[in-house]
């Protein structure tokens, strides 16, 4: 639930403000507004952008990696994971934000991230490839050691690839619960992972629920695309779905309603002719 905060004259001329564009600095104030009373707030981007810019129709979620990335930049804003869930936290709270009796805590902290390090946005990896400086590398190793033969992988190697893999895989299923036309899951998920390496995952998770409820609003199951098809020709670009035309024949129901109506003007004209 969204809380009234506070906003000092310094900020303004700050030089973190200075730096910040104008749409920056609208949406820095509104993740106050979003924040709990510890600062910590929900950073999945459909629901953030859509609380900072509910009227600006050319704002959307597409725009959140850019406004994550500046805010973390200018405002030191840190941007973390834990348990496939995305939160961010503002570090100088305590400085700017003066709460008498907070809530009590529900938001996990930085601490609780679930990758060490540096959490804000410029150190995090992304699911293009590589890693940060500050994320963990895979180590070498010398003869004898666990998993040091041909093919063979140690379990502590695998905790990077398998985290990414898990929060994947947990955005596609999220992402799947809103598809109508439950089909071919295990194609799906293959050319979700593909996609991801294209476009932003949470913006990804987002376009397959805009389309998944406007498929379920106008289409029939039997005229629904499986997921795995559409994400593979990139149909998150189309136009999305509409109710076709009615353009189908009148039911023989429509058919007898019409004529009774016509009868009943004719004898309505028929009534009127006479008496006068």
């Amino acid at each position: 639930m969204a809380r009234i905060r506070s906003v000092k004259p310094e900020f303004w001329d700050s030089p973190d403000t200075a730096r910040a564009s104008l749409r920056c600095r609208l949406f820095y104030i509104a993740m106050w507004n979003w924040a709990d009373d510890w600062g910590i707030g929900d950073a999945n981007a459909g629901r953030l952008v859509s609380f900072a810019f509910p009227n600006d129709d050319d704002i959307s979620a597409a725009d959140y990696p850019t406004l994550r990335r500046e805010v973390s930049e200018c405002y030191g804003v840190d941007f973390y994971e834990v348990a496939g869930r995305q939160f961010y936290a503002i570090p100088t709270w305590e400085t700017h934000q003066r709460t008498e009796k907070k809530a009590r805590r529900s938001n996990p902290g930085p601490e609780d991230a679930d990758t060490p390090g540096n959490t804000r946005e410029s150190n995090r990896p992304t699911l293009s490839g590589g890693l940060s400086d500050t994320q963990p590398r895979i180590p070498a190793r010398g003869k004898g050691e666990v998993g040091s033969g041909k093919g063979e992988v140690g379990s502590k190697d695998l905790s990077v690839s398998d985290a990414r893999t898990s929060n994947v895989e947990a955005a596609f299923n999220d992402a799947y619960d809103h598809w109508p036309k439950k089909t071919e899951k295990k194609q799906a998920l293959e050319q979700f992972k593909i996609a991801a390496r294209r476009i932003d995952i949470e913006t990804l998770d987002l376009h397959i629920q805009r389309f998944g409820h406007a498929y379920a609003a106008t289409t029939s199951k039997q005229f629904t695309p499986a997921l795995g098809v559409w994400l593979k020709h990139e149909r998150w670009t189309d136009d999305l779905p509409t109710a076709p035309e009615q353009d189908r024949k009148p039911t023989r129901t429509e058919q007898n309603l019409d004529f009774v109506a016509q009868l009943a003007r004719e004898e309505e004209m028929m009534q009127k002719g006479i008496t006068t």
